[in-house]
């Protein structure tokens, strides 16, 4: 029955994924008749979303969803189901592109290597695949109109059940998996048993992941959208591929968001300026109107940089990169990066296991059994549990029997540190053109706060891994045992943990509707709107439940109107 089920749900995946792709178009000119009322700028874990949950509860609603990376092809595909594949992932333009952060002095003038996702699915698509709720009712502090505790919660149990999030079976675990907990328990953290997801102040846990039992990726593409896309949406959501966003079309008159002066017309989205991804700065702009309303869900990189480029920000740092300021606000300002720091051993005393052992990814054997909806190596994530340090502001450690750094077969320990971090960065403009990524000053450990709790954390991650038994012949290679874990080894070590939010929060640039302020009919619905890091190993689950939230919130809205 257990098999079963397992190639029922990968064959599940697999024609998830091609009602996808069934439905995309390019860009073609719009007919009055087909005007869409929404416009989601971004096929990713929020725009996936909110597409889904708007079409079933605004029956006559048309959605079009614009994504820019292109459609998949057979070998990323691969990249992105097999949840072992995230790095492999992270390597390949055409789904994730990467460029480096501005020096950063709380990280002694390094920059980090900064990524985005370039494809359906977004981040959900190239991520760990953990679910981690946070700790506490950190939602109802965001100020959302609507989003008390109650409300998060139950918005993330929709997208868990959506997602199918569950602890792996066990031929979907690392080996060795009870030596870390009982490692952790020696080293102060109880193990956590409980199963919802909602986490503990202090403790370890084996992961809860978007993997189906036969070891494919749920990312929220196939696990929203393409269930729409067979059901009764089929006519009125339209998902485009290959189509970049290069500004918002606004209309009317100019505003300053902080005031209540303007020039005495207000100003409206109206819809969105695209062209074809593949002809790049070249391209020519078409327009693609809304009745109703522009979604941006384009990322906490992506969306600020749209607004940005559509005239939404700070005028003197618009002018300066070339852009005509038309409403001011502080876009870009006060966003969130999660640092990373990390202990890795390697160990002797046991055996390499299969399932640990990276040099099987790319054999014959196991591209079959996964394939078949048998799992194996392929179908694993690349992270195993999770703990939780409160000291300070609070960390997480993340392990794993695997490492991203080292050559596959060598029998690996990785565990980081991912701190809550209350140092704030900026992100702007490096020129007018959408082509050009974003400058991005991370701000990571500016605070002193951030420095001592992640020395604290680290310090926890070496008391983990001293902790294992003797048997197990752990042993230290990174920072490596004569070395003292202090502020200057985590300054000098410290990487982007690829956690980013805040760069169009609410407060600052967007009302509690998730409106964008001094703006009729543009919103904000990603990691970006949320105005401080979630106290959780990841924000995905927080940006799941955020977009179910609004959407909740926009169908009440334009239920009843013309056109719903």
């Amino acid at each position: 029955m257990a098999r079963a089920r397992a190639l029922f749900m990968s064959r599940v995946s697999i024609a998830a994924a091609a009602a996808v792709l069934l439905f995309v178009s390019a860009v073609a000119p719009q007919a009055a008749a087909t005007t869409p009322d929404f416009i989601i700028v971004g096929g990713g874990t929020s725009g996936c979303t909110l597409a889904a949950r708007l079409c079933a509860g605004l029956p006559a609603a048309r959605i079009v969803v614009l994504e820019r990376g292109p459609a998949r092809n057979a070998t990323e595909e691969f990249a992105v189901r097999s949840p072992r594949q995230t790095a492999a992932a992270w390597a390949v333009p055409s789904i994730t592109t990467a460029w480096a952060s501005a020096p950063a002095a709380g990280t002694g003038g390094r920059p980090s290597v900064l990524l985005t996702a370039a494809t359906l699915g977004g981040s959900s698509s190239i991520n760990a695949a953990q679910w981690s709720e946070p700790v506490g009712p950190d939602a109802a502090g965001w100020g959302v109109n609507g989003l008390d505790a109650d409300a998060a919660r139950a918005a993330y149990a929709r997208a868990a059940s959506t997602l199918g999030v569950a602890r792996p079976p066990p031929p979907l675990r690392y080996a060795y998996g009870d030596a870390w907990l009982a490692a952790a328990r020696r080293a102060g953290l109880p193990t956590v048993a409980d199963e919802t997801g909602r986490q503990a102040v202090r403790g370890a846990w084996l992961n809860r992941l978007a993997v189906t039992p036969s070891g494919r990726r749920v990312d929220a593409c196939t696990a929203y959208v393409a269930p729409a896309l067979r059901g009764a949406c089929v006519e009125r959501l339209t998902v485009r591929t290959g189509v970049t966003v290069t500004a918002v079309r606004l209309e009317g008159g100019t505003r300053d968001a902080g005031s209540d002066k303007d020039d005495g017309e207000p100003t409206r989205a109206t819809g969105v300026e695209i062209v074809a991804t593949k002809d790049g700065p070249a391209g020519r702009p078409r327009t693609l109107r809304a009745r109703r309303a522009v979604l941006l869900a384009a990322g906490p990189y992506g969306t600020p940089q749209l607004l940005l480029l559509s005239g939404v920000g700070r005028p003197a740092d618009l002018t300066a990169a070339g852009v005509t300021p038309r409403v001011d606000l502080p876009v870009g300002q006060g966003g969130v990066m999660r640092p990373m720091v990390g202990v890795n051993g390697e160990y002797a005393g046991v055996p390499l296991a299969a399932v640990n052992n990276a040099t099987l990814l790319g054999s014959a054997a196991a591209r079959a059994a996964w394939a078949a909806g048998r799992g194996g190596v392929l179908g694993m994530a690349s992270t195993m549990g999770i703990g939780r340090v409160a000291s300070g502001r609070g960390a997480y450690l993340i392990a794993s029997f695997t490492t991203l750094a080292r050559p596959p077969g060598t029998p690996d320990y990785t565990s980081v540190c991912m701190i809550n971090p209350a140092s704030r960065g900026r992100l702007s403009l490096a020129d007018a053109s959408v082509w050009t990524p974003p400058t991005v000053t991370t701000g990571m450990l500016d605070e002193a706060a951030d420095v001592a709790t992640a020395v604290t954390c680290v310090r926890r991650l070496r008391r983990v891994l001293r902790a294992f038994a003797p048997a197990f012949g752990m042993k230290e290679t990174v920072p490596g045992d004569n070395v003292d874990i202090d502020e200057a080894v985590v300054r000098a070590s410290a990487i982007s943990g690829l956690h980013y939010v805040g760069t169009a929060a609410v407060g600052r640039v967007l009302d509690g509707d998730l409106g964008v302020k001094g703006v009729d009919g543009l919103y904000v619905i990603d990691a970006s709107a949320i105005p401080s890091m979630p106290t959780s190993a990841g924000p995905m689950s927080s940006v799941y439940m955020l977009a179910e939230h609004a959407a909740e919130r926009l169908i009440r809205r334009y239920q009843g109107g013309c056109g719903a």
